[in-house]
């Protein structure tokens, strides 16, 4: 009966509900870029190695022991009798791991002190300068100057690909349609050398060699001028400050084979990422050359750096483009009128004499002709032709071909302009446009990874 009551009692008891107590979880990071070569080499240097497995072994034993001891005392003697039996159980569980580049990332992520800037979102506002200047911490202000080549740095970017990347997709693009569809190219009145963009297109990627330039805009730092001294601050700390500022932009050279998604995806359309990045120069850049084997062209065509630099600087928009007059067009045009007036003067006459402006104008749309040699002399030809007709003399091979030899010194022009511009002769070299100083700032980086 006791038993009974005993048991109702037990079924009866309510135990009370314990909450779960649950850690939190690590942060999601998914890696859109990621660097290993570089990772592996900044992690041996902290940790002395890189671990590429990891092995457990759990070893489990049991045993049990059972001994009777019988003893029995009788007038003949003394017997003992002594009984042991006993077990034993073992079991051995070993588990092996192997290291992924991502473990490798979270064990050099977490190592303290490695970066001078972190991401932070509790920032207090300064309530004036001396609040800036006085500022120890690099990840809320620090100076420009302070940012040395090899230190490591997170920013949170509005990421991009460079303008010298799109145009490569663009062209590339817009090559493989025309291939596809030339029926659709066809169609419209716009006369498309394709053999010329196709040209450009394999130029830049050669120049590029499987790299791909980035660009992007720090979300929460912007650059600030106190006294000529530049510093990074992040903008939750000046949000009470009247102060100009400029936009802090992160440029580096990524691999494309080290991106793990689609770089459609990644890089036009301007997403929010993090990276994580090392400085390859001290301070702030004024310019950046995204295509680097540009500088191994430097002495062979010394403009082309500057041009692809400033390539990497347009703006694209729907205005059409105004065409600029190269410099070989306005050397063969002074060439072309420095042969009218010496042919003239050669016939003993002047301007007064013919109706010069009509030569001005038949000079305009022959200057064109400047690139080959063929064009110049077709060119040369239809001048002397018109002014024959003029004033009806004409003069024999060998004095015309003086004239003209005159009329090219005189300008500067070269009987092989194309020649010349593949040499980087100063004659018929187009210098790169004069853009016009942009107010971002800029700071150039190794790139380790790109995470969200």
């Amino acid at each position: 009966m006791l038993s009974w009551y005993r048991r109702l009692r037990t079924k009866r008891t309510i135990h009370p509900v314990v909450a779960e107590v649950t850690a939190r979880p690590e942060p999601l990071r998914e890696f859109v870029y990621l660097d290993e070569v570089s990772l592996r080499s900044l992690l041996s240097s902290q940790a002395g190695g890189v671990t590429d497995t990891t092995s457990e072994q759990k070893v489990a034993a049991d045993l049990g022991e059972l001994q009777a001891k019988l003893g029995s005392d009788a007038l003949i003697g003394k017997a003992e009798i002594s009984s042991r039996f006993q077990t034993s159980n073992s079991s051995t569980l070993q588990t092996q791991r192997k290291a992924t580049v991502q473990s490798w990332f979270r064990e050099f992520y977490n190592k303290p002190g490695l970066r001078i800037m972190d991401l932070i979102d509790k920032v207090d506002a300064f309530v004036d300068l001396e609040d800036l200047r006085r500022c120890d911490k690099a990840s809320i202000a620090v100076d420009s100057n302070a940012l040395k080549r090899g230190l490591l740095a997170e920013f949170r970017v509005n990421l991009s690909a460079d303008k010298v990347f799109h145009v490569d997709t663009l062209v590339s693009e817009f090559v493989g349609m025309a291939k596809d569809y030339p029926r659709m190219f066809e169609a419209g009145n716009t006369v498309v050398d394709m053999g010329e963009i196709e040209a450009i297109g394999k130029l830049l990627q050669r120049l590029l060699a499987g790299l791909i330039p980035i660009r992007g805009v720090a979300v929460d730092y912007c650059v600030l001028d106190i006294d000529g001294t530049e510093y990074v601050v992040h903008k939750k700390a000046i949000a009470n400050l009247d102060v100009d500022t400029k936009p802090l932009v992160i440029v580096g050279v990524t691999e494309h084979l080290a991106y793990w998604k689609d770089i459609r995806r990644v890089l036009f359309s301007e997403a929010e990422f993090t990276i994580l990045c090392r400085f390859s120069k001290t301070g702030f850049q004024e310019s950046w050359l995204p295509v680097k084997l540009a500088d191994l062209m430097r002495d062979f065509a010394p403009d082309i750096a500057d041009q692809l630099n400033s390539a990497s600087r347009m703006t694209f928009d729907r205005t059409p483009a105004i065409r600029n007059e190269s410099n070989s067009e306005r050397e063969f045009g002074v060439a072309l009128h420095q042969y009218a007036f010496e042919l003239l003067a050669t016939l003993q006459k002047t301007v007064e004499d013919v109706n010069f402006n009509a030569i001005s104008d038949m000079i305009v749309s022959l200057k064109q002709r400047g690139d080959t040699a063929s064009g110049q002399r077709s060119a040369f030809a239809a001048i002397r032709a018109k002014v024959a007709a003029m004033v009806g003399q004409d003069v024999d091979a060998e004095i015309d071909a003086a004239l003209r030899e005159t009329a090219r010194n005189a300008s500067g022009l070269s009987l092989f302009p194309s020649q010349a511009k593949a040499m980087g002769t100063p004659s018929d070299r187009t210098t790169a446009p004069k853009l016009s100083v942009s107010d971002e700032r800029l700071l150039d980086v190794e790139i380790v990874a790109m995470y969200w």
